[in-house]
């Protein structure tokens, strides 16, 4: 893990502790804070696990401080917050990919593998990541535990579609990208100047203009 990535996760469970402790707004300061450090993490290759791990642990130890009485409402939003996070990122991620085929950009294919790799990962790790923060929250009962294990499944189901559809993106498109770039006599090192995680940091703000056109959060 490079100093980049400790200073960023450790910037993110410093805020997320913070947030909750305060107990005001939550869920989108939260989801703020974790979107615009999901696709530094990507970029710098420790990727979306390692980051929800530290908003989780933030989380947990914000709940010692927490001014709010009402333990599983606090969990509820730090969830859907990650989620929320995600599902925008996932978004940003698609995106990027069309706008590379409409422009006949090149990702490399290491970037293209990463975000494949690093949606999988936290797909896949989502509910367990939370299960493993939380257990060892002190200001928890075993039944706050379970009920926010419960939403954490329920939220992994409601991403797993926006998951697949960046990975299908991902899948469909890596070749096309480079056929494109040479027929449209794009030059190997023009094609391939704009890094994916970057193009996907600049469509954050358009995601989450789509979502909130289409109702989300809807969970």
């Amino acid at each position: 893990m490079t100093t980049s990535t400790k200073n960023l996760n450790a910037a993110v469970k410093a805020q997320a502790k913070e947030i909750v402790a305060n107990g005001t707004d939550i869920r989108p300061r939260l989801t703020s804070v974790f979107t615009q450090a999901a696709w530094q993490s990507q970029e710098s290759g420790e990727g979306l696990v390692s980051l929800v791990r530290a908003a989780i642990d933030g989380a947990r130890q914000g709940l010692d401080k927490s001014v709010s009485n009402d333990r599983d409402d606090v969990l509820r939003q730090v969830v859907d917050a990650l989620g929320d996070g995600l599902s925008q990122t996932a978004l940003a991620g698609r995106l990027a990919i069309q706008e590379a085929v409409t422009t006949s950009r090149q990702y490399t294919g290491e970037d293209l593998a990463r975000l494949r790799d690093d949606l999988t990962a936290v797909r896949e790790l989502f509910a367990e990541t939370i299960n493993k923060g939380l257990q060892t929250c002190k200001a928890l009962t075993a039944g706050q535990v379970a009920t926010a294990m419960t939403h954490a499944g329920r939220v992994a189901e409601h991403l797993a579609p926006k998951f697949g559809a960046v990975l299908d993106a991902v899948r469909q498109h890596p070749v096309t990208l480079a056929r494109e770039g040479v027929r449209a006599g794009v030059a190997a090192g023009q094609g391939a100047a704009g890094s994916l995680f970057q193009t996907l940091g600049r469509m954050l703000q358009r995601a989450g203009d789509e979502m909130s056109r289409e109702g989300e959060p809807d969970k």
